[in-house]
């Protein structure tokens, strides 16, 4: 331990190489909300919350913009059976396309296509019909990368979620449900499932597999469409159809939402972590909130470890600097997204943990280590993060007095340990920590 070094978790030490007991998130067994259920039509039935009113349903559109997803529908009094939408309506029609997508590795993709139909009563309706109340969501974002690594899982599941919200006017909420189109479990305790646990604000979450039997029907739904505007324009029609059967849209609780209550984004995300573990929600500019530095160095335990930590830590702290050196993987999430979010500097190896740099205020720095000297990757694009941003890679006299560059080395360095180039990364924090630097020099250590 370092005196006037603050760890994170309590326990874990420069020498730790597995979390300390207890140390995880306590509350992991009892969160009855965070798992991704199947509804299936045992589940339906054993919630079965409505009746079926025998009036038409109703049908809106919301476009978005560009990004996908294009276009959000709004339904009352809808059925699905395996591939196919049902609405009640004055006519029968053939199905038309509502979604043709696909999910997983663009390379390995699996594909879905569901259709939308309308049918004159509800004998038109395959199998038993389990009819549900309150609001439900179907989305279908991608997870291109899997549902473990919080990089993609902050850029594009959670702000799948941001932009479906914020284009249907759809406030998240405890008794809004969600379901995720891919027949299959995507969520639960990973990365991407806390995040989303925090976004939807506890609400449930499920995915449908396939029944023969029984149709599940919704009071009211909400559902995301990739599709362009050519090929939606049949299901945008029947769904214009439909609507035009009611005088005036039938009464929807919550929706469409005000502002404030939608989804916004991860900015929201940290928000509410902040709550969860007792601070305020706001986390704007830190600059003027701190009169010292408050620098965050990530410890890793297992690789990628910063060899020379040590000498880091000490340096960070003699300059008069709260100093904490945190083990990422031994938080829960919503202490990882706190603790980060009230520093005014990130200082960390390259890889996924970094990403929660974008948890940071808008004018905090990250510092991003790589652990070689001339590396191609410590040229390369830094991490999608606050505007203060900077790669540092490996002192030269840190790695061999052999080593020359260029050219740059072309192995994967990302399985080896890191030696930190403490004088590049003194010089950064003097230059664009939003505390440090507006420090006047004379109350700056000598030798910087």
């Amino acid at each position: 331990m370092i005196r006037g070094v603050r760890f994170a978790p309590a326990g874990v030490n420069l020498s730790s190489r597995a979390c300390p007991p207890f140390s995880m998130d306590p509350d992991r067994a009892t969160r009855a909300r965070l798992d991704q259920r199947p509804l299936t039509a045992a589940v339906a039935l054993a919630m079965q919350t409505a009746l079926p009113l025998g009036n038409a349903s109703w049908c809106s559109v919301s476009a978005c913009s560009t990004s996908a997803p294009l276009r959000i529908f709004h339904m009352t009094d809808v059925c699905v059976h395996n591939d196919d939408f049902f609405l009640l309506s004055d006519r029968d029609t053939e199905p038309v396309t509502l979604v043709d997508d696909w999910y997983a590795s663009p390379k390995h993709h699996k594909t879905y296509k569901r259709t939308i139909r309308e049918v004159r009563s509800e004998a038109g309706i395959p199998g038993q019909q389990v009819w549900l109340k309150d609001s439900w969501m179907i989305t279908s974002p991608k997870f291109r990368f899997g549902h473990g690594n919080i990089f993609h899982a902050i850029l594009e599941e959670i702000g799948w979620l941001g932009r479906a919200t914020t284009c249907g006017k759809i406030a998240t909420a405890p008794d809004m449900n969600y379901i995720l189109l891919p027949r299959r479990h995507l969520l639960g305790r990973s990365p991407t499932g806390r995040l989303w646990e925090i976004a939807a604000e506890g609400a449930s979450s499920y995915y449908m597999p396939k029944e023969q039997n029984h149709s599940i029907c919704f009071r009211r739904l909400h559902f995301d469409t990739t599709l362009e505007p050519v090929a939606s324009a049949a299901s945008e029609a029947s769904c214009a159809h439909v609507g035009a059967l009611h005088a005036k849209p039938p009464e929807w609780p919550g929706w469409p939402a005000a502002r404030e209550k939608v989804f916004p984004g991860f900015d929201e995300i940290v928000s509410r972590a902040r709550v969860r573990v007792g601070l305020a929600p706001e986390h704007g500019d830190i600059g003027g909130r701190y009169a010292t530095p408050r620098v965050t160095v990530v410890h890793r335990l297992k690789n990628r470890r910063l060899l020379n930590i040590e000498y880091v830590a000490w340096i960070l702290r003699d300059e008069g600097f709260h100093v904490t050196v945190v083990s990422l993987e031994c938080l829960p999430l919503e202490a990882q997204l706190a603790l980060v979010s009230n520093s005014s500097t990130l200082l960390g190896v390259h890889g996924a943990g970094l990403t929660l740099g974008h948890t940071l205020p808008p004018d905090a720095l990250v510092i991003e280590l790589r652990t070689s000297p001339c590396t191609e990757e410590a040229r390369g694009v830094p991490y999608q993060m606050r505007r203060r941003h900077q790669i540092i890679p490996a002192p030269l006299s840190g790695v061999g007095p052999q080593v020359t560059c260029p050219p740059p080395w072309k192995y994967n360095s990302r399985e080896y340990d890191a030696v930190v180039d403490i004088d590049a990364v003194m010089k950064t924090i003097w230059e664009k920590d939003p505390i440090a630097s507006k420090w006047p020099l004379q109350q700056r250590s000598p030798r910087r």
